[in-house]
């Protein structure tokens, strides 16, 4: 799979998610994917999809859910930290969440 879309799909996303998709070919951010590989850890755009806006940003207090093979986001004092496993991290003020799959999916 290509890293790069194209042009046009590349305008209509929100600023924060252009420079986040024009970054993935950078030298520097090629190289912070090829030392994460090293660990089994790779590079993820946090966002959501809104009916009106598609592509979006997630919001810092909001955390990707994934639950019996659907994703939802919720706030993230809603997640159960006893069902599931954290699977992505960012940098807000320090390291926190942003996606959680459930442990035992059924």
């Amino acid at each position: 799979m290509k890293t790069k879309i194209d042009d046009k799909t590349l305008n209509n996303l929100p600023e924060s998610l252009q420079i986040a998709q024009k970054a993935i070919d950078t030298g520097e951010v090629q190289e912070i994917i090829k030392q994460l590989a090293k660990y089994n850890l790779g590079v993820c755009m946090p966002h959501m999809h809104t009916e009106n806006k598609g592509f979006v940003e997630l919001p810092k207090d909001m955390i990707q859910v994934e639950r019996k093979l659907v994703t939802s986001f919720v706030h993230s004092s809603e997640v159960d930290d006893e069902t599931m496993i954290p699977v992505v991290w960012r940098y807000i003020d320090g390291v926190v969440v942003s996606a959680s799959s459930c442990r035992h999916c059924q």
